[in-house]
C-alpha cells in the first residue's frame, strides 16, 4: 500500500509540474521553454488491466463448478458384452460431482445409471484412510469415483464408505456392504464373483453369490496394515493397492507393512473452526521407512504363506501381479537408494523366490513399468535401458529366463501399454515418435513388428480398449479442441461420439472464444545442445512497438511435463488476458525425453532446472515485445521451489509468487527425495556430501532482493507447512522486507475449496498487476 501510495504522490507531482510549464511567464525564452519540456519525462504506459472486458478469464469464471472444458468423461469402461460404454460423468452444473452414465456404442444415446447423491440422501462422509487415499491419486471429485464390472450385467462402486451393486436388467442399485467401518479400495474377481475390499486394515472377501463375507488377514494395529500401501508407495512409487487376487480367483497376495520404525512428528492443521494437532507418520529424507512383507493367503481364508522376498528389509516393493496361468507370483523389489530394481519370481505354494532379473542405473531407477503376464509363461515389461521407455518380452523359464526381446521401436517413447490380443499377436500401446509435445495410440505386434500410428490428428491421444482388442474409447484434445471422447474400432474408424464436447454456441467456453489466445512453439537449445521445449501466449491486444511485462510459469521438476499440444484453460490464460505475455520452458530434468534428458538432477537439484530456465528469460528478453525490466516468475510445489531458486540465482525476474515450495529437502519424504540427493546422513553408503546443502534454497536467499508472494495452505501433508515456516523465519534473520504471504487454513497440497481457489487466482493476479505495473 506504501509503495501505490508513494506512486500516485509521484505521479500527481509531475502532473502538477508539467500543468505549471505549460503557462511560462513572459520572461521565459523560447530556448528555456525546450529546455523545461525535454526534462519533463513521459508518461509510463502500462499495457495491463484490472478488467480484462466480456469473453476474458477471470479468476472467477476461471475456478467456476461449471467447467469451461465442457463436460468431462471419466474411467470409461467397454461393457464385457461390448454394446456399450460406462462412464464416471461430472454433472453440468457442478464438474467435480460425479455420476455414473451409460452411453450405446453405435447410436451414442446415454443415460443416467446411479445418481450418487440420490443413493446416500446425505453428504458423502469418507474414512480418513479415504481421504489420505484420494490426496494421493489427486482426487478431488466427488460421488463416485471408480467402479467395476462385476460379470456382465452387474457394475461395483464404493460410496459413502459402503459398497454397491448397480443392476443393469433391474434397473437399480443394492448395497453390498453396510458396516460401521469404512471399505475401501474393493476390487471385483473371479468373474464377477467376489468383491475384495480393505476394513480396519484388514484384507475381506465377499462371496456375492452366497452373501458370504470373509477375513483374510489378521494382526492388525494402527501400526501394522493388512492390504493397504505405505504413504511413500503411495506418493511416489504410484502402486496405490496392497492387495491382489490371481486370476484363477484361488488366492490373494497382500501386504503387510509395520509403521514402528517411521518417526511420528506433530503436524498442526489450521482450520476455521481451531488448530487440529495431528501425529503423522512421516518418513523425512534419511529417517527410516515403514517396513513391508508380502503374503499370499487362500480365497477360502487360513495360514498366510510368507514371501521370501530378500534378507534386505529397507526395500521398497514397487510391483505385485500374476502369471497368466496364476502358478506364478510377481514381484518388483526396489532398493532403497533406488539404483537397483528387481523382478522376484515366486513359488506361491511355497513362499520361495528367485531373481528373474536385476536392472540397474548408476543414478537411478525409474519405475514407471508398465507389465502384463502373457499365456506362454513370458511377460511383457517396460524399461528405460535404452534411455526411452520402451516394451519388452521377457522369458521367464529355461536358459533364457531373464532376457530382454524389444517389443516395440526404440525411437518410440512408449508411455502407456493399452492392449494385447495374444490369439492375434496384435499389441496397441501410447508414447510419441516425432515430438513430445503429442500422444498418438501405434499398432504393432508381440513379434516386434513395425510401429503403426493409428491416431493422426495432432495433439493428445489416449484410449481404452476392450478385452479382446476389437474396439477402443479414444479421448482426444489439443489447443484448439477440448478434451472428446468417441468409441473406435482397433484400426482407428470412428463409431459412435460419447461426448463430442463441441465448441459450438452452447459450449460453456463459448462466450470466451473470441478472446481465446493460442500458444505458440519453439525450441531453444540448453547449454550442452539439448532441446527445450516452450511455449508462448501473447495477448491479443499486443501491437507492434509495445513491450509488455511477463510471466514466466515454471514447474521444471522430475517427471513434470508441462510443454503439450494440449487444451489448457488454466493461469496463462487468464494472465494474458489481463495484458501479460506468459511463457514456460520445459528444463532438463523434466519427463518423457528419456532417461538422459532427466539425469542433470543427480545430487544436483535446483541448479541445471535454473540454467535452462535462465536460457528462456535471456530469449525472452531479446524479445521485442518484451520489457526486461518487468519479468515474473510464479511456481506451485517443486515449481514454487524453482520460482525461489530462480530469484536467488539470477538477476532476470523482478518479482514473484512462491506457492507450497519445497525449502529443505530434508523436510521431503525417501522415497523422492534420495532417488535424486541421496541420504543426508553422512554414515549412510548413499551420502553424497553437498547434496543436500547446494539443493536446499538456504544458500541463495540473499540473492532475492525482488519483491515475493509466498503461499500455502495450512494443511500440507506433502510438502509440509514448516518448509514455508522455516522460509518465513530465515528471511526474518535476513532482515529482508521483501516477503509478502498469504496461508489458507484447511486447505492441503491441492486446493479443494471453490473459494479459496478464486481467491488465491486473484491474489495470484493481483501481484503481478502491482509489481510488474
Amino acid at each position: 500500500m506504501l509503495r501505490k501510495i508513494f506512486l500516485l504522490f509521484s505521479a500527481s507531482a509531475v502532473m502538477l509540474s508539467a500543468c505549471s510549464d505549460k503557462r511560462p511567464s513572459s520572461e521565459t525564452t523560447a530556448l528555456e521553454q525546450a529546455a523545461m519540456q525535454a526534462q519533463t519525462p513521459a508518461p509510463e504506459v502500462s499495457y495491463l488491466t484490472r478488467d480484462p472486458g466480456p469473453g476474458r478469464l477471470t479468476p472467477e469464471t476461471l475456478n467456476s463448478d461449471i467447467s469451461l472444458s465442457g463436460t468431462s468423461l471419466r474411467g470409461a469402461k467397454i461393457s464385457p458384452k461390448g454394446d456399450f460404454v460406462t462412464v464416471l460423468q461430472g454433472r453440468a452444473d457442478d464438474a467435480r460431482q460425479q455420476d455414473l452414465w451409460a452411453y450405446d456404442l453405435e447410436s451414442g444415446e446415454g443415460r443416467l445409471l446411479v445418481s450418487s447423491t440420490d443413493i446416500l440422501g446425505a453428504p458423502e462422509e469418507l474414512s480418513l484412510e479415504e481421504k489420505n487415499r484420494r490426496e494421493r491419486r489427486r482426487e478431488y471429485s466427488r460421488g463416485i469415483v471408480s467402479y467395476d464390472w462385476a460379470g456382465d450385467d452387474l457394475l461395483l462402486f464404493p460410496l459413502g464408505g459402503d459398497i454397491y451393486l448397480y443392476d443393469l436388467e433391474a434397473k437399480e442399485a443394492r448395497q453390498v456392504t453396510a458396516t460401521k467401518g469404512f471399505e475401501t479400495d474393493p476390487k471385483v474377481f473371479g468373474a464377477g464373483q467376489y468383491v475384495g475390499y480393505i476394513r480396519e486394515n484388514n484384507l475381506y472377501v465377499k462371496d456375492l453369490k452366497s452373501g458370504l463375507e470373509r477375513q483374510l488377514s489378521d494382526g492388525a494395529t494402527e501400526l501394522i496394515r493388512n492390504g493397504i500401501a505405505s504413504f511413500v508407495v503411495q506418493e511416489e512409487l504410484d502402486r496405490y493397492t496392497g492387495y491382489w487376487p490371481s486370476g484363477d480367483a484361488q488366492r490373494i497376495a497382500y501386504t503387510q507393512t509395520d509403521d514402528a520404525n517411521v518417526k511420528t512428528r506433530t503436524r498442526a492443521e489450521y482450520t476455521s473452526d481451531g488448530i487440529i494437532n495431528v501425529q503423522q507418520r512421516y518418513p523425512f529424507a534419511g529417517t527410516p521407512n515403514a517396513t513391508v512383507k508380502l503374503g499370499i493367503v487362500g480365497i477360502k481364508g487360513g495360514a498366510t504363506k510368507w514371501v521370501d522376498i530378500g534378507a534386505e528389509k529397507d526395500i521398497y516393493l514397487s510391483r505385485v501381479f500374476w502369471s497368466q496361468d496364476s502358478k506364478t507370483l510377481f514381484a518388483g523389489i526396489l532398493s532403497r537408494d533406488q539404483k537397483s530394481h528387481k523382478l522376484l519370481k515366486i513359488d506361491p505354494a511355497t513362499g520361495a523366490s528367485k531373481i528373474l532379473f536385476e536392472e540397474i542405473h548408476p543414478a537411478w531407477m525409474n519405475v514407471e513399468v508398465s507389465y502384463k503376464g502373457l499365456k506362454d509363461g513370458s511377460i511383457l515389461w517396460s524399461s528405460e535401458r535404452n534411455d526411452k521407455w520402451q516394451l519388452f518380452r521377457v522369458s521367464t523359464d529355461g536358459e533364457t529366463a531373464g532376457e530382454f526381446t524389444p517389443v516395440t521401436p526404440p525411437d518410440i517413447l512408449m508411455t502407456r501399454l493399452n492392449c494385447v490380443n495374444q490369439d492375434s499377436g496384435e499389441l496397441y500401446f501410447t508414447g510419441w515418435k516425432d515430438t513430445p509435445l503429442e500422444r498418438h495410440l501405434f499398432k504393432t505386434d508381440l513379434d516386434g513388428a513395425e510401429a503403426v500410428q493409428i491416431t493422426k490428428a495432432s495433439g493428445i491421444h489416449s484410449a481404452n480398449f476392450n478385452t479382446a482388442c476389437e474396439r477402443y474409447i479414444g479421448t482426444f484434445n489439443s489447443t484448439t479442441t477440448p478434451p472428446q471422447s468417441r468409441a473406435f474400432k482397433n484400426d482407428g474408424s470412428a463409431l459412435a461420439w460419447l461426448n463430442e464436447n463441441k465448441l459450438d454456441d452452447s459450449h460453456p467456453y463459448a462466450p470466451f472464444m473470441q478472446a481465446d489466445i493460442q500458444p505458440e512453439f519453439g525450441v531453444l537449445k540448453a547449454a550442452d545442445g539439448t532441446d527445450l521445449h516452450y511455449q508462448i501466449f501473447k495477448p491479443l491486444d499486443l501491437k507492434v512497438g509495445e513491450k509488455r511485462p511477463s510471466v514466466t510459469i515454471v514447474y521444471g521438476g522430475p517427471h513434470g511435463q508441462r510443454i503439450y499440444n494440449r487444451w489448457r484453460l488454466g493461469l496463462s490464460q487468464m494472465l494474458a488476458h489481463h495484458g501479460f505475455v506468459v511463457f514456460q520452458i520445459d528444463n532438463r530434468g523434466t519427463g518423457n525425453r528419456g532417461k538422459a534428458f532427466e539425469a542433470p538432477l543427480y545430487r544436483n537439484m535446483g541448479r541445471p532446472e535454473t540454467e535452462d530456465q535462465q536460457i528462456g528469460a535471456t530469449w525472452l528478453k531479446s524479445q521485442s515485445f518484451i520489457d526486461p525490466e518487468k519479468m515474473g516468475v510464479y511456481g506451485w510445489s517443486y515449481g514454487g521451489y524453482m520460482s525461489l531458486m530462480m530469484l536467488g540465482q539470477t538477476n532476470d525476474y523482478a518479482a514473484g509468487v512462491v506457492g507450497a515450495p519445497v525449502t529443505e529437502w530434508q523436510l521431503y519424504d525417501t522415497a523422492y527425495t534420495e532417488r535424486y540427493l541421496g541420504n543426508p546422513n553422512p554414515g549412510s553408503p548413499n551420502y553424497t556430501k553437498g547434496s543436500y546443502e547446494q539443493s536446499n534454497v538456504w544458500p541463495y536467499l540473499d540473492g532475492i532482493t525482488e519483491p515475493f508472494l509466498l503461499i500455502h495452505g495450512m494443511s500440507d501433508d506433502n510438502v509440509v507447512f514448516r518448509n514455508s515456516t522455516k522460509l518465513m523465519d530465515e528471511m526474518h534473520k535476513l532482515g529482508a522486507q521483501n516477503m509478502q504471504l498469504m496461508t489458507y487454513p484447511s486447505e492441503k497440497h491441492g486446493f479443494r475449496r471453490t473459494h479459496n481457489k478464486v481467491h488465491r487466482s486473484r491474489l495470484i493476479l493481483e501481484f503481478f498487476l502491482t509489481e510488474l505495473e
